[in-house]
């Protein structure tokens, strides 16, 4: 089973303006429903350090494909 991760995260000043982060974790560990959200706190916080301006709104775990990463 694939688990894909997906971060949503929006500007602290305009909330309505949010991006979708689909991060890249390494395949040393493949991702499962229990071990998603614990990655996703980890790259929110990679991710927020590289975008100060932003805040995280929400993680989500599904089973599904694999996207390429976004927003770098």
């Amino acid at each position: 089973m694939f688990v894909t991760l997906s971060m949503i995260f929006c500007l602290a000043s305009d909330p309505t303006q949010c991006r979708t982060i689909n991060p890249m974790v390494p395949d040393t560990e493949p991702l499962t429903m229990s071990s998603c959200p614990i990655a996703g706190q980890i790259e929110s916080a990679k991710w927020i350090n590289d975008h100060p301006k932003y805040e995280l709104q929400r993680i989500q775990c599904t089973v599904g494909k694999r996207f390429k990463q976004q927003g770098a």
